[in-house]
């Protein structure tokens, strides 16, 4: 099965400018501890993921967009999408993205929405 891609008509993941950020750049380590000698450092995953912090703002017919592709296309968020991302450098480039967590939402006035999530891109 094809990994489904991030709308054409909804916005590249930016993020307001106050949005964006991570927590963490990279994953924690695993850590193993032993009797004796220094504990043991290991990746956890074969590929590097970095949480970012979005906010995205959105017309009546992007907001429609979006639960509909949430909903159908990402089965209420359990599968992977290519997206357009805001990389380290500043550029746009696609990523195979996940949604973590809840998707947020607010109605900002009756024509707008501001939409958070958390927005787990692999190899950012």
């Amino acid at each position: 099965m094809a990994i489904p891609t991030w709308p054409a008509g909804l916005p590249e993941l930016r993020g307001l400018a106050q949005s964006a950020g991570s927590k963490a750049l990279h994953p924690a380590v695993q850590e193993t501890q032993f009797d004796d000698g220094p504990p043991r450092l290991r990746r956890r995953q074969l590929f590097v993921t970095t949480p970012l912090a979005m906010s995205l703002r959105l017309t009546a017919d992007q907001f429609v967009a979006l639960k509909a592709f949430h909903l159908n296309d990402l089965n209420t968020g359990t599968r992977r999408f290519n997206a357009p991302v805001l990389l380290p450098d500043m550029t746009i480039g696609t990523r195979v993205c996940t949604i973590q967590g809840e998707l947020a939402w607010s109605s900002l006035n009756r024509f707008k929405y501001l939409v958070s999530f958390t927005l787990v891109v692999q190899d950012w």
